[in-house]
């Protein structure tokens, strides 16, 4: 019979209550009773059994209501034989316990022998060694013992004795759950780190879920405990019964029955279990057999191939002994801590250093090398960089420092390749020397031809000065002339100041399209006179910190050279467009004119070059000097008969 806890407890109020109307029916029928024995086998003797619902296979109600479970059929097997009908009271583990310390059920169904429990109760004889398990995620690398708890939360039955285990351990977090299964609900659930509890219990419920594979035992069998039928202290009576029954069922093979029942995965009969046990094992020592014999043979066939590959190995580890020395780099290899395990025969030389390095810290040997940050980085990473050693004279190193791995990718050290690029950095230097002496006298080639043309009509004026000052259209022409090419050479002369001199910028923050708007204004006249049609695409907003004159000379050059490109093409179009980008602000200036080459833009940025008959060949030279200025700069684009397109960059 199974009852409720509840139900039960109002069945005995009521029944209290009418104790006194019944007292003289009791005595009579008792008196009346006496008189007549008891028949064999008769018996009105009723056991109210508690357990905990929630710890199979031990003691569960199954998914009809009904009590299941290894203790239970114990109880069963111990009741039939003694003649008592049983009540079942499916109980939380706490309100179990309280319930048999109240008399209110007369025997509960497994419990953990402890001097705790042996103050208020009585234990029949062990039936089962009860131990505890640490169970985690299989994925969990950090907990394999209880002392690894730490901070972590863990699930647990109240009132168990894993919260007892817990109790040693330091600053764990203890999630307490009423019984087994809620308990293991939260690790299963992440609502926990781990769970401590019953083991049996924990492989049943996680195979019902069908999670076993998700989940590891660690630490098990932890504190194994004597497992026992309790009743109240003093019951020797009833504790005399069941440890009879228990006997019982050890002696008739009951016993065994049920565990293998519950506990055993494979056959019920021991016979057969090990009738299969000897056959696997002399199925595996004739497979031992067969595989010593094929062993044998396969050794010597080994050996044989262990002695070839180890000279190949020999001739290939030479080999490369001959490729390392007979490189032209300084070769290093380092242990992870920075400790020298192999030179080459270059590093030898270019560091006067001998074997006896082997070993050294590379600090000792190269302190210019960045090994302390190497080392003290937390993951490993490539460095590469120049350095001057000085032996007698100073010499210039390119050195590269890479880490490497093992076959299972495990950092195991560093390798370092030094490079001499001492005569390499001498002709370098000499390279550039020669290269500004060339520019140098492209510069005072070009000066000198720019120069010429108006020294050469001036000087041209005044050798007639004396033969035709009188004549009016000469002086005409004189006054004319002369002056022009004066101011011809002064432009030359200030273009070229203005590159060469340092001016200080005047920075300040600027909208763009007002900038632009007040170049576009000294062209108006110009572009509608030779039909130029404009299209502006600047938004309002964009804006540029730059020095605002000398930008605006920038753009004046740009519009000069794209309407002179212009004037001899059929589709005259100038387009200017700006967008702000992640990089900064581009502003772009596009013509349809005649466009240049792929031969001539390398140069176009190079003093004196131009392509036009009256153009000087100085204003792109002194607009990308600008822009560089502005830490910006100037790019170009071009298709020769389609036109040109120059794009700014601001930072």
């Amino acid at each position: 019979m199974l009852i409720q806890p509840e139900k039960h407890a109002a069945n005995k109020r009521e029944g209290g209550d009418s104790v006194r109307n019944h007292c003289l029916w009791a005595a009579v029928l008792f008196m009346c009773l006496s008189l007549f024995p008891e028949p064999a086998g008769a018996s009105d003797k009723v056991l109210r059994v508690a357990f905990d619902k929630e710890l199979p296979p031990f003691a569960y109600m199954d998914e009809n209501g009904k009590a299941s479970g290894f203790n239970i059929d114990l109880i069963k097997a111990i009741a039939e034989e003694n003649g008592y009908e049983l009540e079942y009271v499916p109980l939380e583990w706490e309100d179990a316990l309280s319930y048999l310390k109240d008399g209110k059920v007369d025997v509960l169904l497994g419990i953990k022998y402890t001097n705790r429990y042996d103050l208020v109760f009585d234990f029949s004889e062990s039936f089962f060694t009860m131990s505890e398990v640490l169970l985690v995620p299989k994925q969990d690398s950090e907990i394999f013992t209880l002392n690894q708890l730490r901070e972590k939360v863990v699930a647990v039955q109240r009132g168990n004795v894993g919260m007892d285990l817990l109790e040693s351990v330091r600053r764990v977090k203890m999630l307490v759950s009423f019984n087994q299964r809620d308990a293991l609900d939260n690790l299963i659930r992440g609502r926990a780190d781990a769970f401590i509890g019953n083991r049996w219990t924990a492989e049943y419920l996680l195979e019902k879920a069908n999670k076993q594979d998700e989940f590891v035992m660690r630490s098990g069998l932890i504190n194994p405990t004597d497992y026992a039928f309790a009743v109240r202290e003093g019951n020797y009576e009833l504790l005399d019964k069941i440890n009879e029954g228990l006997n019982k069922l050890y002696r008739d093979g009951t016993y065994t029955r049920l565990y293998s029942h519950y506990f055993e995965p494979y056959a019920t009969h021991a016979t057969d279990r090990y009738r299969k046990v000897v056959i696997g094992l002399l199925v595996v020592m004739a497979l031992v057999s067969i595989t010593l014999v094929t062993i044998f043979f396969w050794n010597k066939r080994l050996k044989a191939e262990v002695r070839r590959q180890t000279a190949a190995l020999a001739d290939v580890m030479a080999f490369q002994r001959q490729v390392l020395d007979n490189t032209e780099s300084a070769i290093l290899s380092l242990d992870v801590f920075g400790h020298i395990t192999l030179v080459n025969q270059v590093t030898r030389r270019l560091l006067l250093t001998d074997d006896d390095a082997i070993g050294r810290h590379i600090s000792a040997l190269l302190p210019q090398l960045p090994v302390e940050q190497a080392l003290a980085a937390d993951k490993p990473s490539f460095y590469e960089g120049e350095f001057q050693l000085e032996q007698s004279s100073v010499r210039v190193f390119h050195y590269y420092m890479a880490p490497f791995g093992n076959a299972v990718s495990e950092h195991v050290g560093w390798i370092v390749s030094l490079q001499d690029r001492t005569e390499q950095k001498r002709l370098q230097a000499r390279l550039i020397s020669q290269e500004k002496m060339h520019a140098l006298g492209q510069l005072a080639a070009g000066m000198a031809h720019e120069l010429r043309n108006p020294l050469t009509a001036i000087k041209t004026f005044i050798d007639m000065l004396p033969k035709k000052l009188d004549d009016e259209r000469f002086r005409s022409e004189l006054l004319h002339y002369v002056p022009e090419e004066m101011e011809r050479m002064n432009r030359i002369l200030e273009d070229l100041l203005d590159y060469s001199r340092s001016k200080p910028l005047e920075i300040e923050e600027t909208d763009l399209k007002m900038l632009v708007d007040s170049v576009l204004g000294l062209f108006a006249k110009r572009a509608v006179n030779e039909q130029v049609e404009m299209h502006i695409e600047v938004p309002q907003g964009i804006k540029v910190c730059l020095d605002r004159r000398r930008l605006k000379q920038v753009l004046i050059n740009l519009m000069i050279n794209a309407l002179e490109a212009m004037s001899t093409s059929s589709v005259k179009r100038l387009h200017i467009k700006a967008r702000e980008s992640a990089d900064g602000v581009e502003l772009t200036v596009s013509d349809t004119g005649e466009g240049m080459s792929a031969e001539q833009l390398p140069h176009l940025f190079e003093p004196f070059f131009t392509t036009k008959t009256q153009g000087i060949g100085l204003g792109l030279y002194v607009s990308d000097k600008i822009m560089r200025e502005h830490g910006g700069r100037i790019d170009v684009s071009s298709t020769k008969g389609e036109g040109t397109t120059f794009t700014l960059f601001f930072q």
